[in-house]
């Protein structure tokens, strides 16, 4: 669908690389520029390749003269450029939007940084566990327990997609004006907008939502030889099912159940830890409750198995075979 876009990206580690990623599977052309030793994530290949694979990497000392005017060439015929550098790096580098729009002014300008080109903080360095830190999101995910790393990088994710869906709009304004456009994009301001359910809730006054922190039927439970979870939010019905599935005798509903949570809990766990994972999800699946084994990734053709789809491929990667999670598109 993308297959006439030409991408020019000058990103390192997570947020721009994932999102010329996502825009090379949408069929985009994306030529990666890395400094003469390479991009450091190299480091870890797969990692590297599952950000990556796909791309024309093209090696550039962006301080010298030559590597300026290589790839002030290149970006004289881009449709779309990525950079991730502290804010103020690409313009001291001669490579900022002004001065790629003077060789091409139809360019969309796309900087992906911690907290956008201009507040407070914008200056500062940071990773996605500091951008987490600093909006509360590591307070909703611990819900009033001790604080801890939830090892999801929502910051780096959100900004990589949010700043795909920006350059795609910006693609389609210009099929219709024929002009460029610069885009600033946060990971900080990504992963805040990406919980709105817990944003709006606490801005509100509302805290973080009970059915989330203290509902007994929303969490993971142990079992005999493993974990499970139960997704019951709101649902009435679901929350009756459980109670009969389980036969535990109790009175209350659910929204009840949540100013009992540590008592309904335990209830829940008693009946569960006497099962085994297999015999927990097929009594709750039968009921038509929302209950689920927890896996590991290790053993993703069981997950395979289990939902009846193929998720990974294995691809060609510098002369060795590695298998990633295949892309979720579909048409």
């Amino acid at each position: 669908m993308l297959e006439d876009v030409k991408v020019l990206e000058v990103a390192a580690f997570y947020p721009g690389p994932f999102c010329c990623r996502i825009l090379q599977l949408l069929g985009a052309e994306v030529v990666k520029i890395e400094p003469p030793g390479g991009e450091p994530g190299r480091m870890l290949d797969a990692v590297f390749a599952a950000m990556n694979i796909g791309k024309k990497s093209v090696f550039l000392d962006l301080k010298s003269e030559e590597g300026l005017k290589e790839f002030m060439r290149l970006a004289e015929r881009a449709d779309v450029i990525v950079e991730g550098f502290r804010p103020g790096v690409a313009k001291k580098l001669g490579i900022g939007y002004d001065s790629v729009r003077e060789v091409n002014e139809a360019i969309i300008y796309c900087s992906i940084s911690a907290f956008g080109q201009q507040n407070n903080l914008a200056h500062l360095p940071a990773h996605d566990l500091n951008c987490l830190g600093l909006g509360g999101i590591l307070e909703i995910s611990a819900m009033g327990k001790e604080m801890r790393d939830p090892n999801l990088q929502l910051a780096d994710f959100s900004s990589a997609v949010y700043a795909a869906i920006a350059i795609l709009a910006a693609l389609h304004e210009r099929s219709k004006t024929g002009k460029g456009r610069y885009l600033d994009i946060s990971m900080f301001h990504s992963a805040l907008f990406s919980v709105p359910i817990h944003s709006s809730s606490i801005l509100n006054g509302l805290g973080i939502l009970p059915a989330f922190s203290s509902n007994p039927a929303y969490g993971i439970y142990r079992t005999k030889d493993g974990y499970i979870t139960l997704g019951i939010i709101a649902e009435e019905h679901f929350w009756r099912r459980l109670c009969s599935a389980l036969n535990l005798n109790l009175k209350y509903t659910l929204l009840e159940s949540f100013s009992r949570f540590e008592e309904i809990r335990a209830a829940i766990q008693e009946k569960l830890e006497n099962m085994t994972t297999d015999e927990a999800v097929e009594l709750l699946q039968k009921a038509d409750v929302p209950a689920f084994e927890v896996r590991s990734l290790k053993d993703v053709e069981r997950i395979e198995e289990v939902v009846g789809e193929k998720l990974t491929e294995d691809i060609e990667w510098n002369g060795k075979r590695i298998r990633l999670i295949k892309p979720p598109f579909r048409w």
